[in-house]
């Protein structure tokens, strides 16, 4: 199965609830509406990051205006209708900050793609619910609705453990594919559940006035989400700049996860409706959410890329026929510079 892209997600989100569904949008509620500075340039090493300016990048920001990248060390966010890696398998940036499973899928299909480096230490994906709603548990989803994208990409991976920890199968549940408007669809009730992420769509819905739960979707969970990536042809023609440049990345982590008032400040010059003291508190909010994916315990080290992990995750997504032809080694696909 050649896994769909997640190009087109700022695009779909236009379908969420129609009249006043702006209040909704990950755009809006984490303060991404409006683009302000880009800071992109057509030579050195450019960090890759998906869509729209936000602050769940806000590390990057932060470590670009503290001076941590050597000069000539560029960000460049992605255009809505671009892969996520496109430009990195082009060789127009050099890293990319992406989801780790999706690399190693994309990988998986051919792809020259290595994991370099770690952001995230939880994975953010979880089903998410009403608080009013009569599902608890994983194994309370059997026969009703569940919202998610499409079957591709790291919400379908979040799915895919669900029914594997609740011993479902996905005829014991109604899958709804429903573009990027779940946000939207769990508001109106049009379905019981979604998947989704900890630290946007169940902050962004609770901001826009309904109560949620999260449920988790493993007591340990086999995927990596947020991390660094590049090319195996970037790494062996420029190591040590590419080392560089994820120790840098690391630092702004570090900075983001003690300063959250910091992370918004560093986002304002790139978003500008962040002017807004709403927009700024909520902003916030997806910071103070992302940094307990960063560091979600005080054992967790800010950017750790471990073998293992990634070791762990091919063998369940193998597991779970969401691989393409040939099944990677972790050597294959994970190379930490740090």
């Amino acid at each position: 199965m050649t896994p769909r892209p997640t190009l087109t997600r700022r695009s779909l989100l236009g379908a969420a609830l129609g009249t006043g569904a702006a209040v909704l949008l990950a755009s809006c509620a984490s303060g991404t509406a409006s683009h302000g500075r880009s800071t992109a340039s057509t030579s050195g090493l450019v960090i890759g990051m998906t869509y729209t300016p936000n602050v769940q990048f806000a590390p990057f920001y932060m470590a670009a205006d503290a001076g941590d990248y050597v000069d000539g060390v560029s960000l460049r966010h992605h255009g809505a209708q671009e892969g996520q890696f496109d430009a990195l398998l082009a060789g127009t940036e050099q890293l990319v900050v992406a989801s780790a499973d999706e690399a190693v899928v994309a990988a998986s299909h051919g792809n020259d793609l290595v994991v370099v480096g770690g952001y995230y230490q939880r994975f953010p994906g979880c089903v998410i619910v009403p608080e009013d709603s009569g599902i608890s548990t994983l194994e309370g989803l059997r026969g009703h609705s569940l919202g998610l994208p499409g079957r591709y990409g790291s919400t379908w991976f979040t799915v895919q453990l669900a029914l594997a920890t609740a011993g479902l199968s996905e005829s014991d549940v109604d899958i709804q594919e429903i573009g990027y408007t779940q946000q939207a669809a769990l508001v109106s009730r049009k379905v019981d559940a979604i998947a989704g992420f900890t630290n946007n769509d169940a902050v962004q819905i609770a901001q826009n006035g309904m109560a949620v739960r999260t449920i988790d979707v493993a007591p340990h969970v086999p995927l990596l989400g947020a991390s660094l990536v590049t090319t195996r042809t970037q790494l062996e023609a420029h190591r040590e700049d590419l080392a560089a440049a994820v120790a840098a990345s690391v630092a702004g982590m570090e900075r983001f996860v003690a300063d959250p008032d910091g992370a918004v400040e560093a986002t304002r010059a790139y978003v500008t409706d962040l002017v807004d003291t709403t927009q700024a508190a909520h902003a916030r909010e997806v910071a103070v959410a992302t940094a307990a994916l960063v560091k979600p315990d005080a054992d967790a080290v800010i950017g750790a890329l471990r073998p293992e992990q990634v070791g762990e995750m091919i063998d369940f997504l193998a597991g779970r026929g969401l691989l393409g032809a040939t099944t990677p080694s972790t050597d294959d696909v994970c190379d930490p510079l740090v």
